[in-house]
């Protein structure tokens, strides 16, 4: 359901009825057009070099280089010199135990994490140990030199808004209005629209991407119940909508709420009161620790055998921890619930504990 979204704005010095809301919309893609690509992100973690000449045309050349035990997405840059003079260098990775994907000549920057890949390679668990760079030289003229360059960049679960967007380019910069969707669904959790032959099934990513650009927003949030299957598609979307950014989400989905979580792309355990995630605050660190934003969905909703978790009755939640709140759902515009604000509205006794200083 789509959804509009406001900050809690420091929540635990204020009263409930003096609470200063502000559209989330702006803060958010602010932070997320902050870093824009892992390529951008700093020095290199291994730079790997090396000289191509006629004697290696047609040949292949592996480069072997250390992954450690907590990386979770890795990157490559690729840049090579007399590309003028019909130098082409192809570029594929193999990690300790299998082949990983191969762009040839098509892409000089990749980047693999267990929840996405760019198109070529495959998503995956980042395996410690000894990688491979496989290089390819299909072609260099005789008399000619060539110098390349190969920029490995390594990221780690709690690394600040590691993963956190899906371009590699900054799409828009400045102060504006920004349009766009917090909460939305298709095939990977419960959305659906009308097949070829008007039959309901679930909604491919795509219409819904192609959808949102077509009604010229800036950027929406794809925000599957718990899961993080939505991510590869996003990532080889958002190269070609390169007027609509496309921000990591998920909604996670509870027996006692439910909460949209924006930046990360790593696992969030909703298992709420399993030995896992016994209270509501351990689920609240999980995003902190990851420096995820989350905001809490339709709270007022009720919750029961009709829709069990719709409403927040997490007992004991520190809202100090709770960095917005979704102030109208789709369901308050539309269907039987049309009309009705009140899905957005904490009770007092919550409210009171997000006063009391922590």
């Amino acid at each position: 359901m789509p959804g509009i979204v406001i900050v809690l704005s420091a929540l635990r010095h204020v009263s409930s009825r003096l609470l200063r809301l502000t559209i989330i919309s702006v803060l958010l893609l602010c932070a997320f057009t902050s870093t824009y690509g892992h390529a951008q992100q700093g020095k290199p973690d291994l730079v790997l070099r090396g000289t191509v000449t006629y004697a290696d045309r047609q040949t292949y050349l592996e480069l072997p280089f250390a992954v450690g035990k907590d990386v979770t997405r890795l990157s490559v840059e690729l840049s090579y010199t007399q590309r003028d003079k019909h130098t082409n260098i192809d570029l594929g990775v193999f990690d300790t135990e299998r082949f990983r994907g191969w762009s040839g000549g098509n892409k000089s920057f990749f980047t693999i994490s267990e929840t996405d890949a760019t198109p070529s390679y495959l998503p995956g668990v980042i395996v410690p140990g000894k990688w491979k760079l496989i290089l390819g030289f299909p072609n260099i003229e005789k008399g000619v030199r060539s110098d390349y360059e190969a920029k490995i960049y390594f990221s780690h679960r709690n690394d600040p808004l590691e993963g956190s967007t899906f371009s590699q380019k900054l799409l828009r910069d400045g102060a504006a209005w920004y349009r766009g969707d917090l909460h939305m669904h298709n095939a990977h959790s419960d959305g659906s629209c009308k097949s070829q032959s008007g039959e309901k099934v679930p909604c491919p990513l795509y219409k819904t991407v192609e959808d949102a650009a077509n009604r010229k927003l800036d950027f929406i949030a794809i925000t599957a119940h718990n899961t993080m299957s939505q991510y590869n598609d996003m990532r080889e979307l958002q190269p070609y909508f390169d007027k609509l950014l496309l921000m990591p989400g998920r909604e996670v989905t509870t027996f006692q709420g439910h909460a949209n979580v924006f930046g990360t792309t790593a696992f969030i355990d909703f298992r709420l009161t399993s030995p896992h995630v016994p209270t509501v605050n351990k689920l609240l660190q999980q995003v902190q620790d990851l420096h995820g934003v989350i905001s809490l969905n339709h709270p007022g909703s009720p919750s029961g055998a009709a829709c069990m978790g719709c409403g927040w009755t997490a007992p004991d939640t520190d809202f100090s921890r709770v960095n917005a709140i979704e102030a109208i759902n789709g369901g308050s515009l539309d269907g039987p619930r049309s009309g009705d604000r009140s899905s957005a509205r904490l009770t007092r006794p919550q409210l009171a504990k997000a006063e009391t200083p922590q």
